[in-house]
């Protein structure tokens, strides 16, 4: 009895998949990251606060989740699945030469080979099935139609993939019958002794084997394929891993041409089908790496990035992303701190604050007419980035602000400022804003436009990445006579302006006159230049008291003042800057590092700019630095000034008490802390220049702080460019949060 427990425990412990699977652990440890990635991902472990598990609990293709978007990422999936077979095939199928006797020996490979993916599908389908349930709340049809369709997806593909290889994969019976009958005997003899058989020196590569799974399901034993000539087996096997490499080859240019089309909506796969592609690419090009250069691999990979760091001095094989309408091909503007310092002076300064005050004149008078007020409430609106959910937040806010105070909110809002995502919605509000005054037929506080912001902006981009950026843009686009690569960049634009009927698709210069006639606020798009953290503003006024801290003083203004900001319009007007769209600006402000690129100015020195909230996020230095310089008129001509912040995050933090410290996590800790704590740094000086000026001022100013509260909620509405429709009603539903209606009744008292 023991003598036959521990033969069946040897038989199983020697079973092939098995023994496939430590061959991963021990060969290619590194190849199963992606597997680690992906089964955290739906077990809501992995990039939890970004999203990342709702791309593939909750996909949307064409704007919703349905049969067809889990067929597509069931499809991918099974992808996925093939590639991580065929990469392996060709890596390990000579340590098992018995496969070269089997029938559709790739079949027989996967069919083994199907641990991971297998245990991966069981994992996914339970999570998937608890989160439709609970969270989605949807019915049990639903649940096991989609079920169904991501299954049917993978087994498309799987059968797809595994045709091709039946087809063309020939085992070694089926090989010797193609030859020759003298080709035969040169390859086996006609009569083999077995018993005389002697090991080659070779035979230590094979990995030990005695039982398989043989399609459809049963188990065989090994069979001996030591009486064939040895170049023989290679030979068949040869022939697969050219079979395989072919395959991989023709799925690569396939996704390369399939960029071509990411303009169609229908080409735009859901983000989760991108994670799969990326995945499936990484490991054919590790695949084709390990097959070709063996051992030398590593140092093949590294030569490989020295090389190319060295050529992208020189901008060769590097791809920058440009800023649609400048011109890069004439010499570049020098930029350098004497530069930056001498685009600014005093008769220029006072030449700006002379015009803007004109639009402050025209703004009093406004309120003067429609509500009879000498001394109005002067509202600075401040949005904070935080994704599509803060796009989503501040727009609901504004919507509701304006529908709760009878339509004083917006007419008294002077200025708007903020970051990323918020500026989205902030700028979107304000241009329906302005059609309503235009008199066209739309109404501002239609809910259907909230709808527009919650449409997803994520798969475009995601498409985008995996066809095209991944490799190099290579197809190009004409904006004002210049040439331009199409990349995630471009998804982004094209994807905000599907999703907003192309409304403010238009150059920023053209709202410089309802700006200047006080029809809607001034709008300061901000953007980060990281070469040296200075904001880069996008306006169509001219707006240079904001370029450095403005003093007035007897002596009048201070030339040594630090200058940390640059005038877009002004800075690169000899490069085109009249030609800027005004999406490339809200775009530029929300360029999220490493989810956008990151945009090249044509600058000598290069200069690089990227998100507003890594220089500030919530939009209080822009507008406290326009505060100060207008001081006095607002002393002058209202009764006070409200910061109206709407944001995403608590701006204070609580400690978790239950926080295990590990030893990493200490010798981390003192970087950590600093990237985890930036945006609360940001707020404590905002909350001293706010301190300054509320000392230095004789009228009131109020502070209203509309949060997105999410300290005490199981489940947090991630910060991605993508949001389940869960997230979106949890997202409306916080406006009857407490502190948000308390907030709501001052600004109600305030505007009396």
């Amino acid at each position: 009895m023991r003598t036959n427990v521990l033969k069946y425990l040897r038989y199983a412990f020697y079973s092939f998949p098995l023994q496939l699977l430590i061959l991963h652990i021990k060969k290619h440890l590194f190849v199963l990251l992606f597997w680690i990635i992906l089964f955290t991902s739906v077990l809501q472990l992995f990039g939890a606060s970004y999203g990342i598990p709702l791309l593939f609990l909750d996909p949307e293709y064409l704007g919703n989740v349905n049969y067809l978007s889990f067929l597509i990422v069931g499809f991918t999936m099974g992808g996925f699945f093939m590639a991580w077979n065929m990469s392996f095939y060709v890596l390990n199928s000579y340590r098992f030469e018995f496969l070269a006797s089997l029938v559709n020996p790739f079949v027989q490979f996967c069919l083994n080979n199907s641990l991971l993916p297998l245990a991966f599908t069981i994992t996914y389908i339970i999570q998937l099935v608890k989160f439709q349930h609970t969270e989605a709340l949807l019915p049990a049809g639903k649940i096991i139609l989609h079920v169904s369709a991501l299954l049917t997806g993978n087994l498309l593909m799987v059968i797809f993939t595994s045709f091709f290889f039946v087809f063309f994969n020939h085992d070694v019976e089926t090989f010797l019958n193609k030859l020759s009958d003298k080709a035969k005997e040169s390859l086996i003899g006609k009569k083999i002794n077995l018993d005389k058989l002697q090991i080659t020196k070779d035979d230590h590569t094979q990995w030990p084997v005695l039982s398989y799974l043989r399609f459809p399901l049963t188990i065989s034993l090994v069979r001996k394929v030591d009486f064939y000539d040895r170049r023989l087996v290679d030979k068949v096997l040869l022939q697969h891993h050219r079979n395989a490499i072919i395959f991989q080859l023709m799925a690569i240019v396939t996704l390369i041409a399939f960029g071509n089309l990411m303009d169609i909506p229908a080409f735009r796969l859901p983000a989760a089908s991108a994670f799969f592609l990326g995945f499936s690419v990484f490991i054919f090009l590790f695949s084709f790496l390990s097959y070709w250069f063996r051992s030398w691999r590593t140092l093949v990979v590294i030569v490989f990035f020295l090389v190319l760091n060295i050529l992208t001095q020189y901008d060769l094989v590097v791809y920058k992303h440009k800023l649609y309408g400048l011109d890069y091909s004439k010499e570049k503007i020098t930029y350098n701190n004497d530069v930056v310092n001498a685009a600014v002076n005093k008769k220029m300064i006072d030449a700006d604050i002379a015009s803007t005050k004109k639009i402050l004149n025209n703004w009093h008078r406004n309120m003067l007419n429609k509500y009879g007020e000498v001394k109005p409430k002067l509202i600075f609106v401040n949005t904070s980035g935080g994704g599509l959910k803060a796009t989503y937040w501040t727009f609901h806010l504004l919507q509701e602000l304006e529908r709760q105070t009878g339509g004083k909110f917006f007419d008294h809002t002077f200025l708007m400022t903020g970051a990323s995502g918020g500026m989205l919605g902030a700028a979107y509000f304000r241009e329906l804003y302005l059609r309503d005054k235009q008199h066209e037929k739309l109404n501002y506080l239609d809910t259907i436009f909230l709808d527009d912001m919650g449409k997803d902006m994520l798969n475009g981009m995601a498409t985008s990445i995996i066809t095209n950026d991944i490799f190099y843009p290579w197809q190009t686009y004409n904006y004002k006579g210049g040439d331009y690569k199409k990349d995630r960049a471009y998804m982004f634009n094209k994807k905000l302006n599907e999703n907003t009927d192309f409304r403010m698709y238009k150059l920023l210069d053209e709202y410089k006159k309802p700006e200047q006639d006080a029809v809607i606020p001034m709008m300061i798009v901000g953007s980060t230049i990281i070469n040296d953290q200075r904001f880069l503003f996008f306006s169509p006024q001219d707006i240079s008291y904001l370029i450095k801290p403005y003093i007035k003083n007897s002596k009048g203004y201070v030339d040594d003042m630090s200058t940390d900001a640059v005038e877009y319009k002004r800075f690169f007007k000899d490069k085109g800057a009249q030609h800027l769209n005004f999406i490339d600006a809200l775009r530029t402000n929300a360029t999220y590092p490493y989810i956008m690129p990151a945009v090249y100015l044509p600058t000598a020195p290069e200069i690089k700019a990227m998100d507003a909230g890594i220089r500030e996020n919530s939009g209080l230095a822009v507008s406290t630095r326009f505060y100060s310089v207008f001081k006095d008129w607002i002393d002058e001509n209202t009764s006070g000034v409200i910061f109206i912040s709407l944001r995403v995050d608590n701006k204070l933090r609580e400690f978790n008490v239950n926080e295990k410290k590990t030893y990493l996590s200490e010798l981390l800790s003192p970087v950590g802390s600093i990237f985890n704590n930036f945006i609360l740094l940001q707020d404590y000086n905002s909350d001293v220049s706010l301190a300054y000026l509320e000392n230095a001022s004789s009228t009131d100013i109020n502070v209203l702080n509309f949060n997105y509260d999410q300290t005490n909620k199981r489940k947090k509405a991630s910060m991605s460019w993508h949001l389940t429709n869960d997230e979106k009603r949890d997202i409306k539903s916080a406006f009857a949060q407490e502190n948000n209606q308390l907030m709501l009744q001052k600004l109600k008292l305030l505007l009396k």
